[in-house]
């Protein structure tokens, strides 16, 4: 069953260190060890979280683990491409002379 309008991995990192730890984006991203420009970009959007941030993530915040980040991002993905997947036109390898 697809996933309907999931939301972006960065609004939950939001929610969670932003809102609900109540860092702010310079003390969330020294605990995490990258520059405040990756956890703007992130938390706005504008960033996917990379296998290397999931990992960060799960040390930081320890009830989760680098799984976890990485399926957010690829529900988010999924869902991003398949609002597109009709403009992507591709022969099927059974019907390629």
């Amino acid at each position: 069953m697809p996933i309907y309008n999931p939301l972006h991995p960065g609004e939950i990192v939001r929610e969670i260190l932003i809102e609900g730890a109540q860092l702010s984006i310079t003390k969330a991203a020294s605990h995490l060890g990258v520059n405040r420009t990756t956890i703007s970009r992130l938390i706005n959007g504008h960033l996917g979280i990379s296998p290397d941030m999931a990992l960060r993530l799960s040390k930081l915040i320890t009830n989760t683990d680098i799984a976890l980040w990485m399926n957010l991002q690829r529900d988010y993905d999924i869902w991003l491409v398949s609002k597109h997947a009709n403009k992507i036109h591709v022969l099927p390898l059974d019907q390629v002379a």
